[in-house]
């Protein structure tokens, strides 16, 4: 996500992070049981094994094993600040190729580009471990929704009224609507939760006490604030961001509804992904020595090049050499080709950027991997406003 106007310490090396109350050791060991795939022999080749989803102990030790330790970050991204997310859709209809992989960082814009790019796995990495659990949250919802509105319910903390669902073919705002017709209740929300905490330990997480208290936290900013739930930081600067419900209704360039709630395939089509384990949350630094150096080689043990690597403006805060140096040594780890992309976002610190939007403070644009690769090599990058406008033309600030 775009997240705030200032550079923070060099502490803080990339996106959002939880506080240091939340567990910084990784996952503890977990019992796994059968998942999605437990029909698939444990000697199955690596590509079929991709064809028929992940099992649930294959998820788990893969959140476990690639994740690093927790860090802080100076903001709560419940939710995304990127009103542009849905800027580059038809470039990445025209250039991403399907399949292959994705990763991410940040909260639920990852699952409108999901339901887009239809890859065959997917890692959302964030530096923080409560980045993490908020994705176990979504999983566990993803898995139990019967239907847009049931999961919009399910993650406000709401009951749901089947019998009135809005159904397949309903607007965003109808859906939003239904799943708010329904008043919050803190009885009605916690037997959500304690449901949907079920869920995550049945699929074989284990979550510590921090980790628990993590996972209550983040779905009760959901049922306190509701719709109107939105990005802050924890020193808070007067700045408005927008709410959940303007971020799930957002349109495209031509006027249409493509976030990942806005039809019922791109809907179906995460869940998909969510059932058959396809999304591994990470905790890991775009800088780190463990997490996207394992995600490569897992990749490349999959035969899985990267088809988009979401990075918001988390280079922001990699400008730095030996952060730089780090960052780069790990980008060249990921297989990739020459159809690879990095999906980035530039928040307006008071230069516009080009391809900026009336009315949004964010811009979303698309680059290539390999461009990218051979840039830094001869020439490198002298600010990251240079990077989010590389080849752009003359107005791009080179």
């Amino acid at each position: 996500m775009a997240w705030t106007l200032r550079l923070i310490a060099l502490g803080a090396l990339v996106v959002g992070c939880r506080g240091p109350e939340v567990g910084a050791a990784p996952l503890p060991d977990a019992a796994t049981g059968p998942g999605p795939s437990a029909a698939v022999s444990a000697s199955a080749s690596p590509a079929a094994a991709a064809a028929a989803g992940l099992s649930d102990g294959e998820a788990v030790r893969l959140f476990r094993e690639l994740s690093e330790q927790d860090r802080y970050f100076f903001s709560d991204n419940y939710v995304s600040n990127e009103t542009s997310y849905l800027q580059p859709t038809a470039e990445l209809a025209a250039r991403a190729k399907k399949g292959g992989a994705y990763i991410g960082v940040g909260p639920e814009q990852n699952f409108t580009y999901l339901a887009l790019l239809e890859p065959k796995l997917a890692f959302i990495v964030d530096i923080r471990r409560a980045n993490a659990v908020h994705h176990l949250l979504y999983k566990a919802i993803f898995e139990e929704a019967t239907s847009r509105s049931h999961f919009v319910a399910l993650l406000l903390g709401r009951a749901h009224d089947a019998k009135t669902d809005p159904g397949p073919d309903a607007r965003i705002e109808a859906v939003l609507a239904h799943a708010t017709g329904v008043a919050a209740t803190p009885k009605t929300f916690d037997s959500i939760h304690a449901l949907l905490t079920k869920k995550i330990r049945d699929k074989g997480f284990v979550l510590g006490a921090e980790d628990e208290k993590t996972l209550a936290a983040t779905h009760r900013a959901f049922f306190d604030r509701g719709l109107d739930l939105s990005f802050e930081l924890h020193e808070k600067n007067g700045r408005k961001y927008p709410k959940l419900t303007e971020l799930l209704g957002a349109k495209d360039a031509g006027g249409e509804t493509r976030g990942f709630l806005g039809s019922e395939a791109a809907f179906r089509s995460v869940q998909r992904l969510q059932r058959e384990n396809r999304v591994i949350p990470v905790v890991g630094d775009f800088a780190g020595d463990q997490a996207l150096i394992r995600i490569g080689a897992e990749l490349k043990k999959r035969d899985l090049p990267v088809s988009v690597f979401y990075t918001s403006n988390v280079e922001q805060y990699l400008m730095e050499p030996d952060k730089w140096k780090a960052w780069t040594r790990n980008v060249d780890a990921l297989p990739s080709n020459e159809q690879s992309l990095f999906l980035r976002c530039y928040l307006d610190q008071g230069r516009r950027h080009p391809r900026q939007m009336d009315g949004h403070r964010t811009a979303t644009v698309v680059a290539s991997f390999d461009h990218f690769k051979w840039r830094n090599r001869t020439r490198g990058y002298g600010s990251f406003f240079q990077l989010v406008t590389d080849g752009l033309g003359p107005d791009s600030g080179h």
